[in-house]
């Protein structure tokens, strides 16, 4: 963003998205240490039970209550608002216009940081829908659709409406893409609350909505903001528009279908189970297609991953891509669901998506934001390697062990050990869990501080001529 560029409303450009970044930064780190403490309590689960060594704050902080927060700050607060920030920042680069409102923007970031507030209090005091995904009770989880995601929706729409560029590039597909369909997947996911929807039906639309969260929410504006920064930061174009399209075009098609393989026990209609595992395995087309995108369009410039942080992180993510989505397309299948349903290797799966996928990609983003809206570089550059291997290190050891884990319940489901025979033989993994969980919690505290420096201390990057009518770059 340029110095010379005028204050817009009294606020200047880019303000709103600055706001969004550091703050889903905030959450990150508290999401983080919260996931953490779940850990313990999955490894020792008498660590700081009772009580006796609680006080007050005993049921509070029991594991039914802290997993819940853990989860809604991790996409909530970290995922959504990262999102939103990169929104912010990228949709007025690449429409060549000011974001349509930075009071709207500011008035969005904070009514949800103060809604995040209220829904991590509503869930520790056990306000709870017992739904995944979608814990938070009535009226919370509708001043989410509004307050957070119906504010981001109107700024970015306006502000595509308003570009003074030809054409849409392939990021803004997505954010505008997903923005829709994330209204649709949380409305439907909310409608239990609203509506008398209860037993079965209510728990195919709890899990269709706990996956299309996922994937029509997380994976689409993970990919677009690797469509932006990757190009942007390498000096390459974009390999493929086509290739892009089609992406685009198959998560729509197939990404929104599957849900029914999280219920492959339930009675449901078997049509219904074996669309979601046919559906579940056509996922590889659009994830094959953006990774052979990305991979493409880095060709002749692979030594900046030795150097630059943003690329280190967003290109470390895309290619997490290729085993997650591997992974997460025969895992739907009936021959591998019924072994693995129900065991740690779900939730390593999960991590792998949310930490492994999106989580990189977006720290890739916010380095490279950072640093362009406050014209600083990065404070430290140790720092941020240092980030990046606690980050990439907890991360695969954190995967592995959890993995492990999940492959020992499974074996022990199938030969009927007992359940407390499985929990004595999963020990080590849990505490394996929580070290390498550690790890990574630490390299999130590190990227919050370096970013802190970067905005207050960091060496400042002035650029000569600015043109006057890009607002961002």
């Amino acid at each position: 963003m340029s110095t010379a560029t005028a204050a817009y409303d009294g606020i200047r450009p880019g303000t709103a998205a600055k706001h969004a970044f550091f703050s889903a930064v905030v959450w990150l780190c508290i999401g983080a240490s919260f996931g953490f403490f779940t850990s313990l309590r999955i490894a020792w689960p008498d660590l700081l039970n009772g009580k006796e060594v609680m006080g007050p704050l005993a049921s509070a902080f029991a594991f039914g209550r802290v997993r819940p927060m853990h989860i809604t700050l991790v996409i909530f607060g970290w995922i959504s608002m990262a999102f939103v920030a990169a929104m912010y920042y990228m949709t007025p680069a690449l429409c060549n216009c000011r974001l349509w409102s930075e009071k709207l923007g500011l008035w969005n970031i904070w009514l949800w940081n103060v809604g995040l507030v209220v829904a991590a209090i509503s869930l520790l005091v056990g306000a709870n829908s017992g739904r995944e995904y979608q814990e938070l009770i009535w009226p919370v989880d509708i001043y989410v659709l509004v307050f957070i995601l119906g504010f981001a929706a109107v700024n970015t729409f306006n502000t595509v409406l308003q570009r003074r560029t030809q054409g849409m590039y392939i990021t803004i597909w997505f954010f505008l893409g997903a923005l829709v369909m994330i209204w649709m997947t949380y409305f439907i996911g909310a409608i239990p609350d609203l509506f008398p929807v209860t037993g079965l039906n209510e728990a195919y639309m709890v899990w269709w909505h706990a996956h299309n969260v996922l994937g029509l929410w997380i994976t689409p504006v993970s990919a677009a903001i690797a469509y932006y920064v990757i190009p942007k930061v390498t000096g390459n174009v974009l390999y493929s528009h086509k290739v892009g399209h089609l992406h685009f075009w198959t998560i729509v098609a197939f990404y929104s279908t599957p849900g029914a393989h999280h219920l492959m026990g339930a009675p449901l209609p078997e049509w219904m189970k074996s669309f979601a595992s046919v559906s579940g395995v056509m996922i590889l087309i659009p994830a094959l297609a953006f990774i052979t995108n990305m991979v493409l369009t880095v060709q002749g410039k692979w030594q900046m991953f030795s150097d630059n942080v943003s690329i280190q992180f967003a290109l470390t993510g895309t290619l997490m891509a290729v085993p997650l989505n591997f992974q997460g397309a025969f895992q739907q299948t009936r021959a591998i669901n019924w072994y693995i349903h129900g065991t740690h290797w779900i939730v390593a799966h999960a991590h792998f998506a949310l930490l492994g996928f999106s989580t990189f990609i977006e720290i890739g983003a916010t380095y490279y934001a950072i640093a362009k809206l406050f014209q600083r570089k990065i404070y430290s550059q140790s720092l941020a390697t240092t980030h990046y291997w606690l980050t990439t290190v907890g991360f695969i050891g954190f995967w592995t062990t959890l993995t492990l884990a999940g492959l020992i319940q499974a074996s022990g489901k199938v030969y009927n050990t007992t359940f407390i025979d499985v929990v004595y033989a999963t020990h080590p993994y849990m505490v394996g869990r929580s070290l390498f969980g550690l790890t990574i919690v630490l390299g999130q505290w590190i990227f919050l501080y370096n970013l802190y420096k970067t905005a207050t201390a960091g060496e400042p990057v002035t650029e000569k001529n600015p043109p006057a009518t890009v607002y961002y770059t």
